[in-house]
């Protein structure tokens, strides 16, 4: 199970998206836009984020730009200050979580395309023009773009933070071969409007609303061109709570999504669902029975022994990981260590996200930044 959750089922992917590759026309193509970015208390980085915005080489008169904010810091006021310039604010003085937000935002938006983007998130000059360019097909529903990580020499945790969304966009380029790409980044992704259908006004998450687009017979495909930047985090409380929200909120999301999959017989996207996100999620589960199964079986032979020793030594390993992090220059530590680092704290937030997932009843979409 461990090595499907990993290898398996990206090798699986791969081979699907050149048995099954679909035909689809891309070329330059300029529908009006809606660009919608959710805040709450983003001050520190809004101003960067709409200059940035605004020197996008996408026709002005074909880019509408929404600013859903349930700030009380200085974000509004800033944002305020770009009145003149195209910048349409909405202010909700209720904190109520970004899904909510946007679910009421996005009626106010008059683009044949919604792109959405964080706060946090900049994005490379021709961005929206790379994505749109996927949209002159009409059999394509949604996009999503590549995420950059700015600041992965920073630590260990942006550092495996960073390999992991390479991973991710390797099997994001398979998936995408066959129009299925099933986890789009929620950083910058794009969807028509027209197939904008949350489960409920409190569940409209990027990984939600692609699988409701495919559940409606359209693509979901990635647009490697169109690139964005990010900062991740850095230390590894900030990942571990980042991965606890995100399996816990997601989890029940797709108990959801699984029920509306059976109902209409899409066994196909069942088996996707299962494979890429919930069994990933359970992988710590795996480890664990791994572990404890090999150590009822260590009288059975040398070979049993022996994957026992190398199990311990990659848990001290990892332990050990912690201590070297804080005492030696980042610069200096083995790349494998920092691997083995994240690894487990990836794990460690897997774990804890499913069991808030399974036994807290009611999760809030409000959750706090991790930066």
């Amino acid at each position: 199970m461990i090595f499907y959750v990993y290898f398996g089922y990206l090798i699986l992917s791969i081979l699907l998206g050149a048995l099954f590759k679909i035909r689809r026309v891309k070329q330059e193509y300029y529908p009006r836009v809606s660009l919608i970015i959710p805040c709450y208390n983003e001050e520190k980085v809004i101003r960067e984020k709409l200059d940035n915005i605004l020197s996008l080489d996408y026709p002005k008169d074909k880019l509408q730009i929404l600013i859903a904010s349930e700030s009380n810091d200085a974000t509004n006021d800033i944002v305020r200050g770009y009145a003149d310039r195209n910048i349409n604010l909405y202010e909700y003085k209720e904190r109520r979580g970004k899904t909510v937000i946007l679910y009421d935002t996005v009626p106010q938006a008059d683009g044949e395309i919604l792109v959405f983007s964080d706060a946090n998130v900049l994005l490379k000059n021709d961005c929206i023009r790379k994505i749109t360019a996927n949209f002159y097909d009409r059999s394509v529903g949604a996009v999503t773009g590549l995420l950059t990580i700015s600041n992965a020499k920073a630590s260990s945790i942006s550092w495996g933070e960073s390999n992991y969304r390479g991973y991710e966009t390797i099997l994001r380029k398979a998936n995408g071969k066959s129009g299925r790409v099933l986890n789009p980044d929620g950083a910058i992704f794009a969807i028509r409007k027209e197939l904008y259908s949350p489960i409920t006004p409190q569940r409209g998450d990027d990984f939600e609303l692609v699988a409701k687009i495919l559940l409606n017979n359209k693509y979901s495909v990635i647009e490697p061109e169109a690139v964005s930047y990010e900062n991740a985090s850095i230390t590894p409380g900030a990942e571990i709570n980042r991965k606890i929200r995100m399996v816990s909120w997601f989890l029940k999301s797709s108990m959801i999504l699984i029920k509306e999959m059976a109902l209409k017989s899409r066994l196909d996207l069942i088996f996707q669902i299962l494979s890429h996100k919930i069994l990933r999620w359970f992988s710590p589960y795996f480890f664990m029975a791994l572990f404890i199964s090999n150590c009822l079986i260590t009288d059975k032979g040398t070979l049993y022994r022996l994957i026992l020793f190398i199990q311990i030594i990659f848990y001290l390993t990892a332990v050990s990981s912690f201590y070297l992090n804080k005492t030696m220059e980042k610069n200096k530590i083995p790349a494998l260590l920092k691997l083995i680092n994240y690894f487990l704290i990836f794990n460690y937030g897997f774990l804890a996200g499913t069991i808030k997932g399974v036994f807290v009843r009611r999760n809030s979409p409000v959750w706090e930044k991790v930066r």
